[in-house]
């Protein structure tokens, strides 16, 4: 039901709209003046506002540009005298959704407000509708529309629903806490703490009293007790990054309170009940770690429950704009220089670039163009310098013979290489066209043309 506040200043002609639209299932609220009108406004939330122009005191006019500029999303209908066009006019202009003329038909009301009604309904669905597009594309501020995302979308979604420990590889600068921390704030212990710790940033000694805690007197310099992170964890998730550079000696005491849920500060002897869930992460292959011996396989086995890989920037290039544009959106100095976007070229120039450094790497260039930009619009980043063009080889260098000097898969990856580089050599390095001569789409082809090491910048100028 939608909630209409009549007002008019003549008691029966107000009584006559207030029973109208109570007769069409709208909710009733009548003001006799402007200034009432306001004060039912701050009270409560109103669908339409049905006001006569000519009041004593505030007339529909002022109340309509006071509605516009601190409800927008009320509506207003305007009772204008008959055929004053000029009136009608000027209420549009100040913010009036539409008006009806005196003497008026019942169905001339119902017409115009059926109209509002449905528009209102319209735009709630258009809402909606965007509202369930971003969900998709953001989960837990980690934005993607890249189908491998989109498959970690729906890992993150079954793993936040139990407790199991998850293993979070991918490279550096690919969000793993942010990941670990989407699976935590969507489980049952998001009312608990997220507790993160980079097991790389301290020495085994001081990364045992961050995990356990201490008791005052423990060491030298111990003056007063501490919990650790495992306590402050309780009811929640631990997230231990850079796993890999845990030592063996301290794998084997987590280990043993991951297995017994409890805890034991140093230089103490009282143990404390924990449950926590535990969440890991590295950048490096674990199974190499356990060939070399610095990962215990009783450990590997108790935290790589369930794996989760995230892919680098370089395989989901179609989420670059997409980061873009929330990076500027979100960055303090590119709001107050208004900086919206980055150039076409640019954009190309990024595109065909490898990012080692991942989405951290793209802050960072994006960070530095920023400050550079003279407009709103960034027309240069500072890129790491593509590889040196190489000079052309003839076709028939290659052994054709087999007589061994390359493999088949050698063979094959220089003859692409070398097909490529002839048709952007044509095209002047121009993706649309080279692309549909090889017959393939622009994807593929930057995927093959950063496999080769081949930048379409070095084309341009050829021919």
């Amino acid at each position: 039901m939608y909630n209409v506040l009549i007002v008019e200043d003549h008691d029966r002609l107000r009584e006559q709209l207030g029973q109208f639209y109570a007769q069409e299932g709208f909710q009733v609220t009548t003001a006799s003046c402007g200034e009432e009108a306001i004060k039912k406004l701050e009270e409560e939330k109103f669908a339409i506002v049905v006001s006569d122009v000519k009041m004593p005191g505030m007339d529909g006019f002022q109340l309509a540009r006071h509605i516009r500029d601190n409800h927008p999303e009320t509506d207003v209908i305007l009772i204008t005298a008959f055929g004053n066009i000029k009136q009608a006019v000027e209420a549009m202009k100040l913010g009036a959704s539409d008006y009806i003329t005196k003497p008026f038909q019942p169905d001339a009301i119902r017409l115009v407000s059926e109209k509002l009604i449905e528009k209102r309904q319209l735009l709630a669905e258009v809402r909606e509708l965007r509202q369930k597009v971003q969900d998709e594309h953001n989960l837990e501020n980690i934005l993607s529309k890249s189908p491998k995302m989109l498959k970690v979308f729906d890992l993150i979604r079954s793993l936040a629903e139990t407790d199991s420990g998850v293993m979070i590889t991918g490279e550096t600068g690919t969000g793993k806490e942010l990941v670990a921390r989407a699976i935590h704030n969507l489980s049952r212990r998001k009312s608990k703490a997220f507790v993160p710790i980079n097991c790389g940033a301290f020495p085994d000694t001081l990364l045992e009293s961050e995990l356990f805690g201490y008791e005052k007197g423990a060491f030298t310099g111990a003056v007063q007790s501490r919990a650790g992170k495992i306590e402050i964890a309780d009811g929640g998730t631990l997230f231990l990054d850079e796993i890999e550079t845990m030592a063996p000696p301290m794998q084997v005491k987590l280990l043993r309170v991951l297995q017994e849920r409890e805890v034991e500060r140093l230089g103490g002897n009282r143990r404390v009940k924990v449950d926590m869930r535990v969440v890991a992460a590295t950048n490096v292959d674990l199974k190499i770690c356990l060939t070399r011996g610095t990962l215990r396989e009783d450990f590997y086995y108790r935290i790589n429950v369930i794996p989760l890989q995230l892919p680098p920037l370089r395989e989901r290039l179609e989420d670059l704009p997409v980061l873009i544009d929330h990076i500027l959106s979100k960055h303090v100095i590119a709001r107050e220089k208004k900086i919206r976007q980055v150039a076409p070229k640019v954009l190309d120039h990024m595109l065909a670039y490898r990012w080692p450094g991942n989405i951290r790497e793209l802050e960072n260039i994006l960070e530095r163009a920023i400050v550079k930009c003279q407009g709103e619009v960034i027309e240069d980043v500072d890129l790491p310098a593509p590889p040196q063009r190489v000079i052309d080889r003839p076709y028939s260098s290659i052994d054709h013979n087999g007589n061994g000097e390359y493999s088949l898969k050698q063979w094959l990856s220089r003859s692409e290489k070398d097909y490529l580089r002839s048709l952007l050599i044509k095209h002047k390095g121009a993706i649309s066209s080279t692309a549909k001569e090889a017959n393939v789409d622009n994807k593929t082809l930057y995927r093959k043309m950063r496999r080769h090491g081949l930048l379409k910048e070095s084309f341009k100028d050829m021919g």
